[in-house]
């Protein structure tokens, strides 16, 4: 028997999700097609998120049985290379388009070139990120200098340290795309690593009991399945982990955008409306970013971070207050922190 699922017309993250939803309930007795007729605009989290899902579906039922047509008309997903990305022979390889014009496409990074690179220079690892998040993000705004490349830099910098210190991930996965016209700018990464609720497992004075609970606590400033109280760290490293990169890159896009994290069974969107939970059907192995900054609502990013990081410690004054962190402390730290 054959069971058909329509590629979502709609970009929304609802539609992505739903869509991944039901590649993973549909009958492993099955051939599984997936249809393209119906797709509209695409945007960067949606390629790289579809293409992991139907990756990792591959791998874990019948070897690889999924089929997909209708979508030898899809030129930009194509150009970007999408469909290589899950071993569809069309358009271009992941990497392969350069990236100008605004936009990079899906690309696939190993985290063991960033080491050897280190390596090789004699520089840490993390300078190699600083350098690596410099490129991308001047390739993206097309700019050397001002608010919005220098924005994307951090933010580029920060989640990319999160996932080579905490994921265990062999890969990274980025794609982006800049729209002057709408004054916006999203960015997606994904890795395949061992997720944050494993990640903070080693973090005592945590309690975490689901992929939920780990990402409303991962969310807060000061919070680190390496660093916690006790803990001996070299304070002379200027790089290192504070427990601060989810907490001040999701407070940089809930200003005019938005920040959403997956992983697991689970994923938090955070804007300027609330905070919206959806649990997936599906499972997400490692974890995965959505970051769509405003550019019209950027100023001094110094400014900026001086703010968040005030409130920031704060709010990690209040977590060394209560002792071990529950879900239901971290969640009402987050909705208090909305109001900021």
């Amino acid at each position: 028997m054959e069971t058909t699922i329509y590629f979502p017309n709609n970009p929304s993250l609802d539609a992505v999700l739903d869509f991944c939803d039901k590649v993973f309930l549909a009958s492993k007795s099955h051939k599984v097609v997936v249809d393209f007729a119906q797709m509209g605009r695409i945007e960067p989290f949606s390629m790289l998120y579809v293409a992991k899902i139907l990756r990792d579906y591959s791998a874990i039922n019948n070897n690889g049985c999924i089929w997909c047509k209708n979508y030898q008309d899809k030129e930009y997903a194509a150009h970007m290379g999408f469909f290589k990305a899950f071993q569809i022979d069309y358009g271009k390889e992941p990497g392969e388009a350069f990236g100008s014009n605004t936009y990079l496409p899906v690309t696939s990074w190993n985290l063991s070139d960033i080491k050897k690179e280190a390596r090789d220079n004699m520089e840490p690892e993390q300078q190699i990120i600083e350098k690596r998040s410099k490129e991308l993000a001047e390739r993206l705004t097309q700019q050397e200098d001002g608010n919005l490349v220098e924005t994307v830099i951090y933010s580029l910098r920060e989640i990319l340290r999160n996932i080579l210190e905490h994921s265990d991930s062999s890969d990274l996965w980025y794609c982006a795309q800049y729209w002057p016209k709408y004054q916006k700018a999203e960015i997606a990464i994904l890795d395949s690593g061992k997720g944050i609720k494993k990640s903070l497992s080693g973090n005592p004075f945590l309690k975490i009991t689901s992929h939920s609970d780990a990402i409303q606590q991962a969310l807060l400033p000061g919070i680190s399945g390496k660093v916690f109280k006790r803990r001996r760290v070299n304070k002379k490293d200027p790089w290192r982990n504070s427990g601060f990169g989810l907490y001040m890159t999701s407070r940089l896009c809930r200003n005019g955008g938005e920040f959403f994290i997956c992983s697991g069974d689970h994923g938090i969107l955070l804007n300027e409306r609330g905070k919206k939970h959806s649990q997936l059907k599906h499972y997400f192995k490692g974890t995965a970013l959505k970051m769509v900054l405003s550019t019209e609502r950027l100023s001094s990013l110094s400014e900026m971070l001086e703010t968040y990081r005030k409130d920031g410690f704060e709010i990690a004054k209040q977590i060394k207050s209560i002792g071990r962190l529950s879900a239901s402390s971290a969640s009402l730290m987050l909705s208090k922190d909305f109001k900021k």
